[in-house]
């Protein structure tokens, strides 16, 4: 931090998904206990030995509701019930993060993939998402809410777009929904190469009755 021109710390972030050197469950699996002081405890486990090998930061809890089984990713959630993943993923940010996130077996929490990432057409990764505001907010973004209610300090923004607007400049997603209408103030970690794939992206204004065309096309020059 002091030598750098921002400022910004280094954080040493890794995919601890299910255990780091003893290997728990994989959440689809776990989740079927339907226990939360069970993914509880097995996150808190996975914290303690991933800190000690220096990571800060996890990019897990996945809560992305599933309900396509071509959906390559299925495996990392806990299927295709939003409550089942709320209460998976919140118990699953307790662990990691313990109760005080400056002692040294606390490892910061970050949320993924929003949002509807496991909604992609024909079960595609990274494909689109075509859904009504309904649906997003019934069936898909409570699970996300149950991870930033329980303390959660960082979200990564998924590599689909929902209704024609990439998640990872979405706006209406990053800012109104989640900062304004949620209250995060943590960080928003964008995914493997996100930003320079969205090349193109049109902003909407979206309410939950509908969404209509703000401005003309945004381009986001690629890396």
């Amino acid at each position: 931090m002091e030598e750098t021109r921002l400022g910004i710390p280094l954080i040493y972030g890794y995919d601890v998904i299910h255990g780091f050197r003893t290997v728990t469950p994989i959440p689809l699996a776990e989740s079927c206990a339907w226990e939360p002081e069970l993914w509880e405890r097995t996150g808190r486990l996975a914290a303690q030995e991933a800190t000690a090998a220096g990571v800060h930061l996890t990019f897990a809890p996945m809560v992305d509701v599933a309900k396509d089984a071509r959906w390559g990713r299925v495996s990392e959630g806990a299927g295709e019930d939003v409550l089942l993943n709320g209460d998976y993923g919140s118990a699953k940010v307790k662990g990691f993060q313990g109760d005080d996130l400056t002692k040294e077996d606390a490892m910061a929490a970050c949320v993924k993939h929003f949002a509807a990432y496991g909604a992609g057409e024909a079960g595609r990764d990274y494909n689109r998402v075509d859904m009504s505001l309904q649906k997003l907010w019934d069936e898909y973004l409570p699970s996300y809410k149950a991870c930033i209610d329980a303390g959660a300090r960082a979200v990564m923004p998924a590599f689909n777009d929902i209704n024609g607007v990439p998640c990872s400049a979405n706006e209406w997603l990053l800012r109104d929904v989640l900062r304004k209408e949620w209250g995060f103030d943590g960080m928003t970690i964008s995914d493997a190469n996100a930003i320079a794939e969205c090349v193109q992206g049109v902003t909407y204004v979206y309410t939950r009755e509908g969404y209509a065309l703000r401005a003309l096309l945004t381009t986001i020059p690629a890396a």
